[in-house]
C-alpha cells in the first residue's frame, strides 16, 4: 500500500474537530466527495456504512465505506469495502495540544490493483495534495466556526 499523510494544528478542541469529522453527511463540506449518506448504522460507530461519490482527479466512483475503527475525540477510519477499483483506507488521528488546540493527522493508504496501477502518476500527484487539500478545509471549516452549524 501506499501511504499519504499530512498534519495541521487546529485552534478548535479534539472532541469538537472529531464530531464534526466524523459525521458522513459532513464529509462533502471539507472531503473530495459529493452525494454522502448513511447506510447502516449511525455512520460514526465500528462498522457503521455509508456511501459517497469519491473523486480522484476527474476520475469518480460510487463507493460504499465501512468505518473501520471509532475512538472518540482521537480517531476515526474509514475502508472502502465496495465500488472502487482499489483498496483505500482513510484515517483521521487527533491529539489534543492544549485545552482549545488539536494536531490532526489525517492520511489515506491505497493500493491499486490490476491494470488501475497504470494510474500510478495520477494517484502519486493527488496522494501528495488531496489530504493535505482536505485537511486544510477542514482545519478552516473548524476555525471558522461552521463545525455546529
Amino acid at each position: 500500500m501506499t501511504r499519504f499523510a499530512t498534519e495541521q494544528t487546529i485552534a478548535r478542541p479534539a472532541a469538537d474537530v472529531w464530531t464534526y469529522a466524523a459525521d458522513i453527511l459532513r464529509h462533502p463540506e471539507w472531503m473530495s466527495v459529493t452525494d454522502a449518506r448513511i447506510v447502516r448504522g449511525s455512520g460514526t460507530e465500528t462498522g457503521a456504512r455509508g456511501r459517497e461519490r469519491m473523486r480522484l482527479g476527474p476520475l469518480g466512483w460510487d463507493v460504499e465505506f465501512e468505518v473501520a475503527d471509532a475512538d472518540p475525540g482521537r480517531r476515526i477510519a474509514w475502508r472502502a469495502v465496495s465500488g472502487a477499483p482499489f483498496e483505500l483506507e482513510v484515517s483521521l488521528d487527533l491529539e489534543p495540544v492544549g485545552p482549545s488546540s488539536t494536531r490532526a493527522t489525517y492520511g489515506a493508504d491505497i493500493r491499486l490493483r490490476g491494470l488501475w496501477r497504470l494510474l500510478g502518476p495520477l494517484l502519486a500527484m493527488e496522494g501528495k495534495t488531496g489530504p493535505a487539500r482536505e485537511l486544510a478545509r477542514l482545519k478552516s471549516r473548524a476555525e471558522g466556526g461552521s463545525l455546529m452549524a
